[in-house]
């Protein structure tokens, strides 16, 4: 199976990698809403352990809808202005690594703000259905693995929210069939959506792309 990319370097110093990838993404996912596609994925090339790093790339076997994204006006807009350089629409390399940048919705329910929200959600259900709320408070203390945080808007209510993406390492014999089904915003899921994307960080950096 043919896979192609194009890659998206943010070229200001002092760039916001989580700013500028959310607003990548926000493309994206209304791109994806908008034609009912679910083949485009999301990679980040620079990603480590401090970052998501400079640049972001797509990656997808649909080679029309890859060129149609980088054709969006945001993009063009960013790159007339010198804030982005977006390379053309490549081929994937053969015998790359593949990986999965997970968007972990559970890592949200950790945090104090996300469970405010969930509780009021909550309660204006119960209060519909005319039942009496009994709010139950978990104390779960889960430890999580590294992820980044970025911030995204969404299609159907016009709201920003965050992300929490982690990276996996992905095991598989090279002539596995690869998985290129993702969720709006291009990742994979914790459990039924498990889209791959080739590792580029090596080839991007040896291509000096």
């Amino acid at each position: 199976m043919k896979r192609y990319f194009f890659c998206v370097k943010y070229l200001l110093d002092g760039s916001d990698p989580q700013l500028l990838a959310g607003r990548c993404i926000s493309v994206l996912h209304g791109y994806m809403i908008k034609h009912l596609i679910s083949s485009i994925g999301v990679s980040f090339p620079q990603w480590s352990y401090e970052s998501l790093g400079l640049s972001i790339a797509f990656v997808s076997d649909d080679l029309e809808h890859l060129r149609a994204l980088r054709a969006q006006s945001y993009f063009k807009m960013m790159s007339d202005e010198g804030f982005f350089a977006i390379t053309e629409v490549m081929q994937v390399p053969d015998n790359l690594q593949e990986v999965r940048f997970v968007r972990n919705q559970s890592i949200a329910k950790l945090f104090a703000g996300e469970t405010r929200r969930r509780l009021a959600r909550a309660k204006r259900r119960a209060e519909e259905r005319g039942d009496v709320f009994e709010p139950v408070v978990s104390n779960d203390k889960r430890e999580v693995g590294h992820f980044h945080r970025l911030k995204a808007g969404s299609k159907s209510n016009g709201e920003d929210f965050i992300l929490h993406i982690q990276k996996e390492n992905v095991n598989r014999p090279l002539e596995d069939e690869v998985d290129t089904e993702f969720n709006n915003y291009g990742f994979a899921t914790n459990i039924s959506i498990r889209g791959m994307v080739p590792e580029l960080s090596e080839y991007i950096t040896k291509s000096r792309i």
